[in-house]
């Protein structure tokens, strides 16, 4: 019998070093040209003379492409193709695949469906990279409430499942305590139901990591902002409740401890334990999810009904919020069923921050503690960017050099507040709800003002 010969991949690849020299430079030209804005599939085909499916083999480095492309790539954002930049796919074996183990168990929970699914190309092949081609050990997806998260973990785990024996989705929204996660987590993971359950919290951290070493795990967590602490004035929100402390220890050895699994975090808030070890070549890593782009949102809108608009009112809609696919979606179905589908129709109503709107804002600014509260209520009073230096000066009397640096980083991590070109300035929802709240106590403090000051006369002559 004639053995069928391994099946080299045509092309070259991206290596690790490659990838994150083009990724770094795109995202640089996005910070100085186009405003902090992703470029869409359009503007980088524009940019580099490729085609939509070249470019997107090219960032998921999967699928080999020709040197050329590689080098139209990196000469679009000022590069050199060096040697060390790209190499020659892994030969793919028909009878055998030792990167692909045998998926032993898939356990979804109540995780969502995501059979519709709209852009996020890059994000995909970031994170693919990150956990297929560099082995990373945690990878943290932060973001805004609304902006895709869990969507963009599952789309993610659905196209790499099969690299893993193990694929689990849990979610930390009600705060389990971890020695019940952790449990259920070494229940699915036991083809032995006769194993050991260790009564510590230790002992079971000790044996996930055990199980951890012995398969290709992947366990995505999400929700994690649940198990963390509101701000409070003697507090800090990035550590755990007092109840769910052991969350920080399960989070720091499965980033310390080495072993060929991989734990995705899905949070809006960074735990204080991932800031300490996360690095963009280390094995912990952090990707902080932006909105989506014009033509996904598009797509979004196209799906719910008909929707009418110049290109200027999309842009100006998008802007508003940013891009985020909740929101959005939330003010899709308010234009079709209020202004049949017109766009530029609800623009002109200046209404921002409504309905379900309202209530994912406030949830991000009710865990904010007075010093981060400070800081985005002056921000949105003065509208305009400002830099570091300058927001020191104006509240110097308020908030401490140090306690002003700590905060603008949290602000920017829980994408509240945002930087470019060395200027901060606060998101347009977080802006309008800040507004709407100072107008709305000022009201109700000239009210209650003026009653007592109509009062005040009556007091005196029943004095009298």
């Amino acid at each position: 019998m004639n053995r069928q010969k391994p099946r080299r991949k045509r092309g070259v690849i991206l290596t690790t070093e490659g990838f994150q020299k083009l990724h770094t430079a795109k995202c640089q030209a996005e910070s100085w040209e186009n405003s902090d804005q992703r470029y869409t599939l359009e503007q980088l085909r524009s940019r580099t003379g490729l085609d939509p499916d070249t470019l997107m083999k090219v960032f998921r480095c999967q699928i080999g492409v020709d040197k050329q492309s590689l080098n139209c790539c990196f000469k679009a954002f000022n590069l050199r193709l060096e040697a060390s930049d790209y190499q020659l796919p892994p030969i793919e074996n028909p009878t055998q695949n030792l990167e692909s183990p045998t998926l032993n168990c898939i356990d979804w929970d109540d995780a969502p469906d995501v059979s519709i699914f709209y852009g996020r190309t890059a994000e995909l092949a970031t994170l693919e990279q990150w956990i297929i081609g560099d082995r990373c050990r945690l990878v943290t997806l932060l973001g805004m409430g609304g902006i895709g998260k869990t969507w963009l973990s599952m789309k993610l785990a659905t196209e790499i499942q099969e690299q893993f024996q193990f694929v689990i989705w849990r979610t930390l929204r009600n705060a389990p305590p971890v020695k019940d996660m952790l449990a259920h987590l070494l229940q699915v993971l036991s083809t032995d139901q006769s194993t050991h359950l260790p009564e510590t919290v230790e002992g079971r951290i000790s044996q996930l990591i055990n199980y951890f070493k012995k398969h290709r795990c992947l366990l995505i967590l999400d929700n994690a902002e649940a198990i963390l602490k509101d701000a409070a004035d003697n507090g800090d929100y990035s550590y755990p409740c007092p109840e769910n402390e052991s969350y920080g220890q399960f989070f720091r050895q499965l980033g310390e401890t080495s072993h060929q699994s991989c734990l995705m975090l899905i949070s809006r808030e960074k735990p204080n334990q991932i800031r300490r070890m996360e690095g963009k070549k280390l094995p912990v890593r952090v990707l902080q999810l932006q909105g989506l782009q014009i033509q996904d949102i598009q797509e979004i809108f196209n799906a719910k009904g008909y929707f009418c608009g110049s290109n200027i009112e999309w842009n100006k809609l998008i802007e508003r919020y940013e891009g985020n696919p909740l929101a959005l979606n939330i003010v899709s179905t308010t234009i079709q069923e209020l202004f049949d589908g017109r766009i530029g129709e609800f623009i002109k109503q200046d209404v921002v921050v409504f309905g379900e709107i309202y209530y994912l804002v406030k949830q991000h600014l009710n865990r904010l503690s007075n010093v981060e509260k400070q800081i985005t209520q002056w921000l949105a009073i003065n509208s305009q960017p400002v830099s570091f230096s300058e927001l020191r000066s104006q509240i110097s009397t308020l908030v401490s050099p140090q306690q002003l640096l700590e905060a603008l980083s949290v602000l920017q991590e829980r994408s509240l507040v945002h930087k470019n070109a060395a200027l901060f300035s606060l998101s347009p929802i977080v802006r309008e709800y800040i507004n709407n709240q100072l107008i709305e106590n000022k009201v109700s403090y000239k009210m209650k003002s003026k009653k007592y000051q109509q009062n005040v006369p009556q007091i005196i002559q029943i004095q009298n």
